[in-house]
């Protein structure tokens, strides 16, 4: 464990030495963003999801992140809800750095989708949720509703997801389920557009509007099933309509299940988050904090497994390593 644990630390330390998280002046943290992330990931993987459980594995094993003292429950906490933002930038650059690698984490051709998770607590019915009435405590009513393709209506957040080819991660965001998939794209794409040049994505993606910036702005092919309406006045229509009619195309689009859906299937594996299983926690920023946490722990699983020739999504050598 602690030899996997010692690359992983060495390779985070190194990307966030390049990023600038406009940090707060004053003396250098005691414990360093690179290994508190680790030592999240590490949580995670053994299902300690509370403060206090991580506090006290914390006390006999803090040296293996490198610090010399233990960091109190409530420095634990504070760090954990701070991630969300950095996070959110880390699994780019690390996308970026890991790019340099070979072909298995190159992209330009990349697959966008969502999968919403389960909120903790009891589900708050869309007539309560319209009055105003919180019937049991045990309610996230951060949380919204939105209908999956598997599963049907659920209750829960949202995480959106870029990946490669090979179904490595390339960004990462979570909001409530019943956000606008379109609305989110800018926010992933803003540190790794140089490297894309068509982006796949299903219907919830399609945006004229979206679109068209991105061919504009980013010189980016937004490419999803759906064809401008024909009252739309958009200058692209004609264009992207018969774009996405070519057998180039058809073959992109089909590609785009069998790239990303193994990927949600790779997080919900490692994380118990299987069938009906619920997120562990409550609020849009622990549940950002603790799904991005989960999507950077792919990144690593996976080259960890490029490290030792192994198939990238292989769980059995990762899951048994810490």
């Amino acid at each position: 464990m602690e030899a996997n644990i010692s690359i992983l630390l060495s390779v985070l330390e190194d990307i966030c030495q390049k990023i600038d998280f406009k940090s707060k002046r004053g003396a250098k943290p005691t414990y360093s963003m690179a290994s508190f992330i680790v030592f999240f990931m590490v949580m995670f993987l053994k299902r300690i999801h509370t403060f206090k459980g991580m506090h006290t594995y914390a006390q006999v094993h803090y040296h293996t992140f490198g610090w010399s003292c233990c960091p109190t429950r409530k420095t634990i906490r504070v760090r954990f809800d701070s991630l969300p933002a950095v996070l959110q930038i880390l699994i780019a650059e690390v996308a970026n750095s890991f790019a340099l690698l070979g072909r298995p984490f190159r992209f330009l051709c990349v697959f966008i989708d969502k999968s919403v998770f389960r909120a903790l607590g009891g589900i708050w019915h869309t007539k309560h949720m319209q009055e105003g009435v919180v019937p049991h405590p045990s309610i996230d009513t951060e949380a919204s509703w939105a209908k999956s393709q598997y599963h049907g209506w659920r209750f829960g957040y949202g995480l959106h997801l870029i990946v490669n080819q090979n179904r490595f991660p390339i960004a990462a965001s979570v909001a409530t389920a019943s956000d606008k998939d379109y609305k989110f794209i800018e926010t992933l794409i803003k540190r790794i557009h140089l490297k894309i040049s068509i982006i796949v994505g299903d219907r919830g993606y399609f945006c004229a509007d979206v679109i068209e910036k991105l061919k504009n702005t980013y010189d980016i092919l937004l490419q999803t099933i759906k064809p401008f309406e024909e009252s739309c006045k958009h200058a692209i229509k004609q264009w992207y309509n018969d774009l996405i009619l070519t057998p180039q195309a058809q073959w992109l689009y089909r590609s785009r299940k069998s790239s990303i859906e193994p990927t949600f299937a790779l997080i919900k594996e490692l994380f118990n988050l299987t069938d009906e299983n619920q997120l562990p926690f409550k609020g849009l920023n622990r549940v950002s904090a603790y799904l991005l946490t989960c999507t950077i722990t792919i990144q690593f699983m996976m080259y960890l497994n490029h490290l030792n020739n192994q198939t990238l999504g292989n769980t059995t050598i990762f899951r048994t390593s810490f």
